[in-house]
């Protein structure tokens, strides 16, 4: 009996990937997006107020708060550092890689299993979201605990899986709003064409069930807005809504197609099976477009129905529609935004590979390269990147020389560094120039700014030399100068 069976191996690889996801989790923060969900989950957990969003130059970053939420309990619990920061991650990327293994296993066998577990825990891209604090990684956990729930309701018809299906997408809409409806609702739209099974889709009663799962976003909202009048509720309708479905967000923007091509480079090194995939792909849709049976329009197949099964890989493909293809032709090109596609993916390129003769041989060869892979990140390029990440706590620790304790600094100039507001822990107030000749008091700008302000005859004291700062999120280094207003 061979040793090494799937179900072997999976729970030995499951070992190097947990070590993997939480390794080195304690170096410093990232800018942006990381250290503003530090600093707004760290504000709530020292002021006691839940429905504040705020921390110095982090604007841009608010969501929804549940994210925030399990980041300050967990500080309270365990103290305020980076390993605590980036532990739920962590764990909502191991979850989603053990559904991922769990629905492969229950759509086709062990071995499908593992490879499908494989190609998303040892892909390039997908395991970095373990170790960085975005909210993307609740989502996708969120997400996949949806969209495998729905598959054991439409096998089983089970109330459980209903409910189970519900409590995941209000807690993804109250972790980032939108995307979780789009995916799982999307999905649940587009199996209503498959006639077989429309009637237990509508036994998911969305009339009911849609409602009660945004109650909890609609109370955080009303009492939001009872707070500040709905500043922040507009905001984020403006922001996540209306601006990204029609504007690139960050400049980060692309043509149709650009995950298309982006999934060879994240998916390494398993490239080859989604190049092998899509080829397959490519050739069963012009089959089907030579069809003399597809006749009807897509309105006469919804009202008809399709009479065809559902098969597992007819509910894959389903489920890249909404977690994939749609990001596609939005003009804001984020790379997290097909987060939720890559579980669903690395289902079907793992059914793709056990097709292969070879199989065996080539899992073994992406698995040692993907290993291999793991092995120089962790210990030569993430290493480099956190020394690289330093800075802006060395500032910190230098600035608070020049401060008392508690004193409030001055900003001015936009300077867009929420790391540095981190490890200040001080008070921070953003300026503009109307504010600089009148305020009394210590601020942070750059040095450009201050001589700007000098030639303009706002004369401010100098305190210590330049400091030069290397912002990696921009790719340029700033050079800072502390100074003392005194009109």
């Amino acid at each position: 009996m061979t040793f090494f069976t799937p179900k072997r191996t999976f729970l030995i690889l499951l070992f190097p990937f947990v070590v993997y996801l939480l390794l080195g989790n304690a170096s410093p923060l990232i800018d942006q997006d990381e250290a503003a969900y530090a600093g707004f989950a760290r504000t709530m957990s020292e002021s006691g107020d839940y429905l504040q969003i705020e921390f110095p130059y982090s604007t841009p970053h608010k969501k929804p708060p549940l994210h925030f939420w399990i980041i300050s309990f967990l500080f309270q619990i365990f103290g305020t550092n980076e390993f605590v920061l980036r532990l739920f991650p962590s764990l909502c990327i191991l979850g989603t890689s053990l559904l991922t293994y769990h629905l492969a296993s229950v759509m086709f066998n062990s071995r499908t299993a593992l490879y499908a577990f494989s190609i998303l825990s040892f892909s390039l891209y997908f395991p970095l979201n373990g170790k960085i604090a975005l909210v993307d990684s609740l989502l996708v956990f969120f997400g996949m605990l949806g969209f495998t729930s729905l598959h054991h309701f439409i096998r089983t018809e089970k109330w459980f899986y209903v409910c189970i299906f519900w409590f995941a997408v209000g807690l993804g809409v109250l972790a980032k709003g939108p995307p979780i409806l789009i995916f799982l609702g999307g999905t649940g739209f587009l199996l209503l064409f498959f006639s077989k099974i429309r009637p237990t889709i509508w036994k998911l009663q969305p009339w009911f069930g849609l409602p009660l799962a945004i109650l909890p976003i609609l109370a955080w909202g009303y009492l939001s807005w009872q707070k500040d009048g709905g500043t922040l509720i507009r905001w984020m309708i403006d922001w996540y809504i209306l601006r990204r479905a029609t504007n690139p967000v960050f400049g980060q923007s692309g043509p149709p197609g650009t995950y298309f091509v982006l999934f060879v480079v994240t998916l390494f090194p398993w490239s080859r099976v989604y190049l092998s995939f899509l080829k397959e792909m490519f050739w069963r849709l012009v089959s089907h477009m030579n069809a003399k049976t597809i006749k009807d329009s897509i309105f006469s197949s919804f009202r008809n129905g399709i009479l065809l099964p559902l098969s597992p890989r007819s509910y894959l493909m389903i489920g890249l529609v909404f977690s994939w293809v749609f990001y596609e032709f939005l003009s804001s090109k984020l790379p997290s935004y097909p987060l939720s596609a890559y579980p669903i993916l690395s289902i079907l390129l793992a059914e793709q590979l056990s097709k292969k003769h070879n199989q065996i041989y080539l899992y073994r060869l992406y698995l040692t390269t993907s290993l291999v892979m793991i092995f120089i990140i962790t210990f030569l390029i993430l290493p480099k990147f956190s020394d690289m990440r330093t800075e802006t706590k060395k500032l910190a620790y230098t600035i608070q020389k020049s401060l008392e304790p508690n004193e409030t600094l001055f900003s001015f100039g936009g300077l867009g560094i929420p790391s540095f507001a981190f490890y200040l822990h001080q008070p921070i107030k953003e300026i503009g120039f109307d504010e600089i000749m009148t305020i009394k008091g210590t601020i942070l700008l750059t040095e450009s700014d201050r001589l700007m302000l000098d030639s303009m005859g706002i004369k401010l004291e100098v305190l210590g030399e330049p400091i030069s700062l290397y912002v990696y999120d921009r790719n340029k280094t700033l050079q800072l100068r502390l100074v003392r207003s005194n009109p």
